[in-house]
């Protein structure tokens, strides 16, 4: 083992000292970052003009790092946290700014999934052999985007038809403590135009073994992943394009748990179907976007007494998201440039651990046993308003506003006010100020199980948010500090009544507030530097304690090598200091990861990456050691 270190880190450090060999050499090139962004306003705006705090992560950055999944590509991101609940220990979440899971928006090309009532299970299912970029909105944005949108908005862009391509990825990875192995398949084909037509084919299957922890717990799901995608463009005129999706995954996995006093073995078996047609049309001065979307989940899960193979638990539930949403942009002038937009979502959900008192039906599970659940229908309306105002020419003011309601819950106004001021052309002040909400899940509202009773009569949890921060680049370097303060009402929690019963209650309030430090620095044109440093304060308000499965200090810093010869190296650092972790308390460690990409031909790119480099270890939080992972990528 301590030879695998010693190679491992001599890598490393060659990479490192012949890239900077090299830099010495070569001509430094200006350093811009002048992106543009579409997630903060829903429309193609700079990101130096954006008031919100917004983070790209392109698909070339995506590979450099050697990302196998969406969790790989979120980890460097700034202000997120990847956290394991105590309700989910095995599922890896997102946390944006301190806010749990369920208060950050996962979307596809803008579309909601129909994925669990949280998104605890979701950085393993979306796959990255179509991803264009991925766009970070940290801070509320449910002025645009309604519920759900508190802490922030990641945003997945899929890629567009390009030019005729078909391109193979074949992968394998192992943890060298841990009998284990993780192989990926994926494809790509892009049929470029083919006359008004152009047509995307996507597709991907992961597949890997248990990895267990020395109480007999696994650390996450094992077993089966897959997915295949399609996309097709009709283009009616030179700013006129209907298009046309259709996405199927499944996935059956196994994972031990001991919820109690029993060690239970379940079986998940997940199907998701999704379907869009949209009609776009973009002309100098204004742009209409209709769209109707579908997303159906359905859910199937077994639990096994480990001991006597015996049933002790299942459920079935179905979840379907229907959308119709349109929205357009008009140019009045050169000050002002307004959107309009409003959505209708209809969503059903069935399952057999819900009692609604209404739509009940029966399941009869394969052994013979018999349930019955019922059903939830949730209509959502909203309709909401933004004003892009350029007062002067170095004052920019983004004013949005949106109304949702519910035949379940109560209407709610979510506005935002966003500044940007130039106080020349490298240096900027941007401010946000704005609420948000999230309404109750139906796990909240109806949930019925032997130790957990939903409440019908929860209210929709809600936020007062700022940020301020100030924003300078250079010709080679970039940086920005931005401090923020969330504070949430109505937080909806989990109540003992009596023994193990338990009863979802508004009880909570939570600060969120912290303070965000990027930096960028293009060391050569073959070397570039990254940092990022987040200091997060999460406490409940009413008990004053720290939240759990945070990290009050998260660094992290990379470097980026690559030359004319096709060759890219990324060694990543990610430091986090007092990650509050239940019930052992504050641990503080760091992880270094490298990614190597070698082009062996014009049709051929061998990648190999090295995660954990010096083989730390922690089942708590958890670390599993070393991992290994190579990749080998045939493009026609």
């Amino acid at each position: 083992m301590r030879k695998k270190k010693h190679a491992i880190w001599a890598v490393a450090t060659l990479v490192l000292f012949s890239a900077t060999a090299y830099a010495e050499n070569t001509t430094e090139k200006n350093f811009t970052l002048d992106e543009v962004v579409v997630t903060a306003t829903r429309t193609e705006t700079s990101a130096k003009e954006v008031p919100s705090a917004i983070q790209v992560i392109t698909s070339q950055t995506i590979e450099e790092q050697g990302a196998q999944t969406l969790e790989d590509v979120l980890r460097y991101a700034t202000g997120i946290q990847l956290t394991r609940s105590s309700t989910s220990p095995s599922r890896e979440a997102i946390s944006i700014r301190g806010f749990d899971s369920r208060f950050s928006m996962i979307l596809i090309d803008g579309k909601r999934l129909s994925s669990e009532i949280d998104q605890n299970y979701e950085l393993d299912r979306i796959p990255l052999e179509n991803i264009d970029r991925i766009e970070i909105v940290r801070g509320p944005v449910s002025s645009l985007y309604g519920t759900e949108a508190l802490g922030g908005v990641i945003n997945i862009i899929t890629k567009k038809s390009k030019t005729q391509s078909l391109t193979f990825d074949v992968g394998s990875g192992f943890y060298n403590n841990i009998q284990n192995a993780k192989d990926r398949y994926s494809f790509a084909y892009d049929s470029g135009n083919l006359g008004k037509f152009s047509v995307r084919i996507s597709g991907s299957q992961v597949e890997n073994s248990a990895m267990f922890k020395s109480n007999g717990l696994t650390y996450e799901p094992y077993g089966t992943r897959k997915s295949l995608n399609a996309v097709i463009d009709y283009r009616l005129s030179a700013s006129e394009t209907i298009s046309l999706t259709k996405g199927h995954s499944e996935e059956a996995t196994y994972e031990y748990v001991k919820p109690a006093t029993v060690l239970l073995k379940a079986r998940d078996y997940i199907e998701r179907d999704e379907y869009s047609i949209s009609y776009s049309k973009k002309e100098i001065d204004n742009e209409l976007f209709l769209r109707f979307y579908q997303s159906v989940m359905e859910k199937s899960l077994d639990q096994y007494n480990v001991s006597t193979n015996a049933l002790a638990n299942w459920v079935r539930a179905k979840r379907t998201i229907n959308v119709y949403e349109g929205r357009f942009t008009q140019t009045l002038n050169e000050q002002h440039r307004l959107t309009f937009g409003a959505e209708y979502r209809p969503e059903t959900f069935r399952g057999t651990a819900v009692n609604t008192h209404e739509g009940y039906f029966t399941v009869i599970h394969p052994n013979g046993q018999v349930k019955t659940g019922s059903t939830a229908n949730l209509d959502y309306r909203a309709a909401y308003l933004q004003d892009e105002w350029n007062v002067n020419d170095k004052l920019l003011a983004v004013m949005s506003v949106r109304y949702d309601d519910s035949n379940k819950f109560e209407s709610n106004v979510s506005p935002k006010l966003g500044l940007t001021y130039k106080l020349n052309d490298t240096l900027r002040l941007k401010a946000n100020i704005a609420q948000g909400f999230r309404s109750p899940t139906p796990n909240q509202l109806y949930q019925s199980t032997a130790t957990q009773q939903g409440n019908p009569n929860l209210k929709s949890e809600t936020s007062n948010s700022y940020d301020i921060s100030v924003e300078k680049d250079w010709s080679k370097k970039s940086a920005k500090i931005t401090f923020f303060n969330n504070d949430v009402t109505n937080m909806i929690d989990l109540v003992t009544l009596s023994g193990s019963n338990k009863q979802y209650q508004n009880i909570s309030k939570a600060t969120l507030q912290g303070l965000e430090v990027e930096f960028t620095r293009a060391l050569s044109n073959q070397l570039s530097w990254t940092n990022s440093y987040t200091y997060l304060d999460a406490v409940n308000a009413v008990t004053h304690q720290r939240l759990e499965n945070r990290a009050r200090h998260v660094l992290i810093s990379g470097l980026t090598y690559h030359n004319q010869h096709g060759f890219t190296a990324s060694l990543q650092s990610q430091t986090f200091g007092r990650y509050l972790v239940s019930p052992v308390g504050n641990k503080s460690y760091s992880v270094w990861n490298l990614a190597l990409t070698q082009k062996l031909s014009a049709n051929a790119k061998l990648r190999l990456g090295i995660d954990n480099i010096f083989n730390k270890t922690d089942e708590d939080i958890p670390l599993l050691g070393t991992y290994v992972h190579g990749s080998i990528q045939f493009s026609f």
